[in-house]
């Protein structure tokens, strides 16, 4: 991830966090308190409904009072089509009530009920419902709203002679449209519901119940009044509906708010990205270009951001570390080039990086022809590097020894202490090594060891090569072998009729003649003056015998040594087997001792050992 989306990325969470806070608090707090305030209003306009019944209640009432007056006043003139009411009922407590003004069958017929009322009925209704309450309580209530045959109806009281006076006005459609134009909002009569009665007495005015509000949708709520007629049946249920103004004004509010900080927090982050791409990731590419411009090859090159903040200030320790840097390549650089040791270091790959004057001449190459190349051709068994590498560790190694290429085609013995190098994660990505030239050292070694186990005329191996060569043969007891002593007959006449240098010659020429007789692995060796061996690996008895006849026959040819012709020099072979003769050497060698001498007395034959037992 780049360091612009890496940023950004940081910034995104606060972003979001801040317009989550906003509108979890816009919706818990502000919109709860004005969800309050909306209940509020329309608890204030269900008591403003109760006031406007209380003005009709209290109205019609004083009209009733007036008609109590009337009627206790013989001399005074009553027109009963002029009261205001619908229907003038006197009733008492015992009695059948007296009809002072009976309903109308015109004003029943412009109720518009369904099914449609009839006078008679409704008028027996009133009656029988009327005669019920002034029955129930010794004292009525003022007003209150019953239903009767479910018209819904203002009824009021007043106290006269021998009972109470009723008045009764039914709630039609004027009415109820001419409330809903005082309110403001939606009424709706129905039958009351199953619900609790709360206390809520007004005065003189009835009996009213209010239910807690109820959230119809997410734009409107309502609450719903229970009108209970004087003997606390319940009648009718006004149900009030409002819209929740300030709760939806506060959302579409909010909304607003939360785009514009939306809005704004989007315009920080365009200005953040620019910031970023002007102040900053601009000089961090700058920096980490010439950063990649400097290699091995270039030196003085410094960071050129000279700012007076952080990445400044990173600026200029890396230009420290710079310096500290090429003073220690350049000591570094002095002192391998000062050093008669050749240092190397090698890829991952195993290919030559870089190499030091000293591991030029001690190869013979240019440096240019090195880099690059691979370790493992310069030397004579590539496969000794795959061991040297596998097995190299951080601080020590193995040391490598073995023959190298050098650039005239010849070869020399060399030793190489190989470690690996690692990153600052632990990683390997290369190895490095000392190169010493140590052939002056293995030459010196080989001829020691040619002086302690070679005979210095012929070329053989001596008498302690050949015990150590047997030794060696028969303790891996692999396979048989055969044992072969060989002695010249007659050759201290050559050294008498010559002289001792022609039979030196003599006997140089017969070691190569055995040489060349025999194959790997079998091994000829010279134990002193005339007397030679030969050990022949993987021989059984009818394969010995025909090697020792091709010996007498290529040993005994005649020689020319200069001007002499010498043809009377033979060999005598004796030949002993490991097994079946002995398994042990000094028995092998006494045995196969033995079987020459027997063939000696014959001269120019062989003799196998267990002949002579």
């Amino acid at each position: 991830m780049t360091l612009r989306k890496r940023l950004l990325c940081l910034f995104t969470p606060p972003v979001l966090l801040v317009l989550l806070v906003m509108w979890v608090l816009g919706h818990h707090l502000l919109l709860a308190r004005l969800d309050q305030e909306d209940k509020q209003l329309l608890t204030m306009e269900g008591d403003r409904l109760r006031a406007t019944l209380d003005i009709f209640f209290e109205r019609d009432a004083d009209r009733l009072r007036g008609l109590v007056q009337v009627l206790d006043d013989p001399a005074a003139p009553l027109t009963w089509r002029r009261t205001g009411f619908d229907f003038v009922i006197q009733a008492a407590a015992v009695g059948t009530p007296l009809i002072l003004q009976p309903v109308s069958g015109h004003r029943v017929a412009s109720l518009n009920a369904n099914p449609p009322l009839v006078a008679e009925s409704l008028q027996a209704s009133i009656e029988q419902r009327l005669s019920e309450l002034a029955q129930a309580v010794t004292r009525l209530p003022s007003g209150q709203l019953i239903t009767l045959e479910g018209v819904p109806v203002m009824l009021v009281a007043a106290p006269a002679k021998g009972g109470y006076l009723f008045g009764g006005t039914f709630l039609d459609t004027a009415r109820i449209n001419d409330l809903r134009r005082q309110l403001g909002g939606t009424l709706i009569w129905a039958p009351p519901a199953d619900t609790e009665r709360k206390a809520a007495v007004l005065g003189d005015s009835g009996q009213i119940s209010v239910t807690h509000r109820q959230l119809l949708d997410g734009k409107r709520h309502s609450i719903d009044l229970v009108f209970y007629d004087s003997v606390g049946n319940p009648q009718l249920s006004l149900q009030l509906i409002r819209d929740r103004h300030l709760y939806l004004e506060g959302i579409r509010q909010l909304n607003i708010f939360t785009a514009v900080l939306a809005a704004a927090l989007i315009l920080a982050w365009v200005v953040i990205h620019l910031g970023l791409e002007g102040f900053l990731l601009r000089r961090i590419r700058r920096m980490h270009s010439q950063l990649s411009s400097i290699g091995p090859e270039t030196t003085g090159i410094r960071l050129q951001d000279r700012g007076n903040d952080e990445l400044g200030a990173l600026a200029k320790e890396a230009n420290q570390m710079l310096d500290r840097l090429e003073q220690s390549e350049a000591r570094d650089a002095a002192i391998l080039a000062g050093i008669q040791e050749g240092y190397f270091e090698l890829d991952a790959h195993g290919h030559l990086q870089a190499v030091n004057p000293a591991f030029c001449r001690q190869l013979g190459y240019l440096q240019e022809n090195l880099l690059g190349e691979s370790f493992a051709a310069l030397l004579e068994n590539d496969e000794d590097l795959a061991a040297v590498l596998g097995s190299a560790g951080q601080h020590s190694g193995p040391v490598f020894s073995g023959r190298m290429r050098r650039a005239d085609g010849s070869f020399g013995h060399y030793e190489a202490g190989v470690t690996r190098i690692v990153d600052n994660n632990g990683k390997p990505w290369g190895y490095r090594g000392i190169l010493h030239d140590v052939s002056a050292h293995v030459d010196y070694q080989d001829r020691l060891y040619d002086m302690a186990h070679k005979d210095a005329l012929t070329g053989l191996g001596n008498r302690k090569a050949f015990h150590e060569y047997l030794r060696g043969m028969m303790s891996d007891n692999a396979q048989p072998l055969a044992l072969l002593f060989i002695d010249l007959d007659r050759f201290k006449q050559v050294n008498d009729t010559f002289g001792h240098e022609v039979g030196d010659q003599l006997l140089i020429c017969i070691a190569r003649r055995l040489e060349n007789a025999v194959r790997e692995p079998d091994r000829a060796f010279r134990l002193g003056g005339d007397e030679f061996t030969l050990v022949a690996v993987g021989s059984d008895a009818h394969g010995a015998r025909l090697l020792a006849q091709r010996l007498l026959r290529v040993l005994g040819e005649p020689i020319r040594l200069n001007d002499h012709f010498i043809d009377f020099v033979t060999p005598s072979i004796g030949v002993a087997l490991s097994p079946p003769d002995s398994g042990d050497i000094d028995q092998l060698i006494k045995d196969a001792d033995a079987a020459m001498y027997e063939a000696k007395r014959q001269r120019n034959q062989y003799c196998m050992s267990y002949e002579v037992q």
